[in-house]
């Protein structure tokens, strides 16, 4: 998001761009380490904080309630919901293991992928969750080697969906294009089942 004038040497977002913060609340609850939100980013509050000088300290930042429930805030308030919910539920997600697919990810078109395991205990198997991440303004595609041969289903949207959208590798190690790409400012979390 970028700033536009403001009050002083106080910078406002333009909360129309809160589609480009998808991608990183995504980010967020899949990663490893406990996810902290931060001041309002959870309904696109838009204050930045100035480098230096009286506005960096003395500007009151209150705030804004009523964004929770406006066109940009509701959005961005259900993708939290829904992966707060899928960290909570799937255990690949709170784990420490993490792999990055570096020579997939194309840095250039703005697409990465990473990989989370939990590996299997006596109550519940071994559980890969594969997250695709797309910070561009286009839809990208990315294929990557899935790490264990089986069934895998996308699962941010999967309640909004009619069907669920499932991805099938046939061995380990196959390299695997999603059935649709990774639309713009989104993401995409497959578990596997």
């Amino acid at each position: 998001m970028y700033g536009i004038g403001g009050t002083g040497d106080v910078q406002f977002g333009i909360r129309a761009n809160f589609a480009k913060l998808q991608p990183f609340a995504i980010a967020l609850y899949t990663c490893q380490g406990v996810p902290m939100l931060w001041q309002g980013e959870e309904f696109a509050e838009n204050y930045t904080l100035p480098a230096g000088g009286n506005a960096r300290i003395s500007f009151r930042r209150s705030v804004h309630w009523e964004y929770f429930y406006d066109q940009y805030g509701q959005p961005l308030v259900r993708l939290y919901r829904i992966m707060a919910s899928l960290r909570q539920r799937y255990r690949a997600l709170r784990s420490r293991s993490m792999y990055y697919f570096n020579e997939q990810s194309n840095l250039t078109a703005q697409i990465v992928a990473y990989q989370r395991y939990a590996a299997a205990t006596q109550q519940d198997p071994e559980q890969y969750a594969i997250i695709f991440l797309n910070f561009s303004d286009s839809p990208q595609s990315i294929a990557i080697p899935f790490p264990k041969a089986g069934a895998y289903r996308e699962m941010i949207d999967d309640k909004a969906r009619a069907d669920h959208l499932d991805l099938f590798v046939v061995s380990a190690g196959e390299l695997v294009q999603p059935p649709q790409p990774v639309p713009s400012h989104y993401g995409q979390v497959w578990i596997s089942l």
